[in-house]
């Protein structure tokens, strides 16, 4: 009975992922003839820090940085925030039933937090170097966006609990906030003081993957760390091709993300860091069991890693037509096609971000495919960091053609409108009265669509300056 699931999954697993390619099968090409010629480096670092959302996250993305580091007796933590349990498919796999209970789940992450402890003893990683933080499966984009104080945690995950439920974790019952994730990611970098973090990128499709990214780099940011960042992708659509090991062939970045602000290298692997690798994705039997293919195609001679330069906002002298055509100093494209809702819900595709700065006023531009629906619901978050450490935060969405700005959590400004959004066709601007712009470092920020209460798409969060 358990291997025809696994065979039926199988097949519609295949179902699913064919649809997706005949959606976009020019860009599947494009990705597998790739010739891109990567700066490379070998070094890992002194001190290497690892933070990933799943286990599994770790081995696809730094098998070879863990093996060298191990090799070179280099200090190394990996930090695995959640224990994967609610991913269903797989559970239901594991459990056998078709409606896995929340005591399933529960012995489903802790099965998936040994596959973890498996694979880092292929390379030689010691069970004290591996911290699970035990938050849940599919909840930090909630904790990143709506439930950050302490006071409001996350119920979520397959084991429907607002807290910690495992005694193997870093922090045995501690409640699912934002807050409490970056105090402990603080605590963690503070006590190793890494010289490298590697973390996901922040323009990965899975909410996991680009929630960690934003508490790393937010972690980052608020303690002033100088530390080299290399960020790592696995969910991106038609990539990698094909799905199976190429232990000859390079990753590659996906060729749809030329204008993602994002500045790549290579880390190559030797050829025992390579077997290895692969050695290692086999340890992670729960997965393995559900999508194999997938994880062999990170099997390659390199690792991919990316960093996101600061993007400048620029302050003009002249305020430029907002009902332009072309929407007015964009400063990110983002591709659309291939993923199937962005496909279906064109108005929710969201394809550019722009923003420039004039008469004290911050001016905020989002553009989708087709002209904006009232059936769609867009938001624009930011987080502004100011010099002297503090931190607000400025959550706005376009409800039904009208705006609101949302109090999500103790630090948010509530005030900064000025006037009625501009809404023309396809765009939307908003103007924004920032208090202390003299004071401020940094603006971390990012945009998605919601349609039918499902995240359709997103504008990655990236880290801006305004230009004085």
């Amino acid at each position: 009975m358990r291997k025809k699931r696994v065979i039926y999954f199988a097949l519609f697993s295949a179902l699913l992922i064919g649809i997706s390619y005949m959606m976009n099968w020019e860009m599947a090409i494009a990705n597998f003839t790739e010739k891109t010629t990567l700066p490379t480096f070998d070094d890992p670092g002194q001190r290497i820090l690892i933070i990933v959302p799943h286990p599994d996250d770790e081995t696809l993305g730094m098998a070879g940085v863990i093996q060298r580091a191990v090799e070179l007796k280099r200090p190394i933590k990996v930090v695995i925030v959640t224990s994967g349990e609610s991913y269903k498919k797989a559970a239901m796999v594991f459990s056998g039933k078709t409606n896995p209970t929340p005591k399933d789940f529960y012995r489903f992450g802790l099965a998936r937090q040994q596959e973890s402890i498996a694979a880092m003893r292929v390379f030689g990683l010691p069970r004290k170097d591996l911290i699970f933080l035990g938050f849940a499966d599919g909840s930090t984009r909630f904790l990143w966006s709506q439930c950050w104080d302490n006071n409001h945690p996350r119920v979520s995950g397959g084991i429907h609990v607002a807290y910690a439920p495992y005694d193997t974790v870093y922090k045995p019952g501690i409640p699912y906030t934002g807050q409490n994730l970056v105090n402990i990611l603080t605590e963690i970098i503070k006590d190793f003081k890494p010289t490298d973090i590697y973390y996901p990128l922040a323009d990965d499709i899975h909410p996991d993957h680009w929630a960690v990214s934003n508490f790393v780099r937010y972690t980052i940011t608020a303690m002033n760390l100088n530390v080299r960042e290399h960020m790592f992708l696995v969910h991106h659509p038609q990539w990698p091709v094909p799905w199976m090991a190429e232990k000859n062939r390079p990753l590659l970045p996906p060729v749809d993300m030329q204008d993602s602000n994002s500045e790549w290298q290579a880390f190559d692997l030797t050829q025992k860091e390579i077997d290895l690798k692969q050695v290692a994705i086999k340890q992670y039997r729960t997965q393995t069991e559900v999508m194999e293919p997938f994880l062999m195609a990170f099997v390659r001679k390199n690792e991919l890693f990316g960093t996101k330069p600061i993007i400048n906002i620029p302050a003009v002298e002249s305020k430029p037509d907002l009902l332009s055509k072309v929407l007015s100093h964009t400063l990110l494209k983002v591709y659309t096609g291939g993923m199937l809702n962005e496909e279906l819900y064109r108005s929710a595709a969201l394809t550019r971000l722009g923003a420039f700065y004039y008469d004290n006023h911050l001016y905020i531009g989002l553009q989708s495919a087709k002209p904006i629906s009232k059936k769609v619901i867009y938001h624009i978050e930011m987080r502004l960091f100011y010099k002297d450490n503090d931190i607000k935060r400025v959550d706005l969405g376009l409800v039904n053609g009208k705006i609101y700005q949302y109090r999500r959590a103790e630090n948010a400004l509530t005030d900064v409108l000025v006037s009625k959004p501009v809404i023309d066709g396809n765009k939307i601007w908003l103007e924004l009265k920032i208090p202390h712009v003299d004071n401020l470092k940094c603006i971390f920020m990012g945009a998605d669509s919601i349609y039918r209460n499902r995240l359709i798409d997103k504008i990655p969060w990236n880290m801006y300056q305004i230009s004085q």
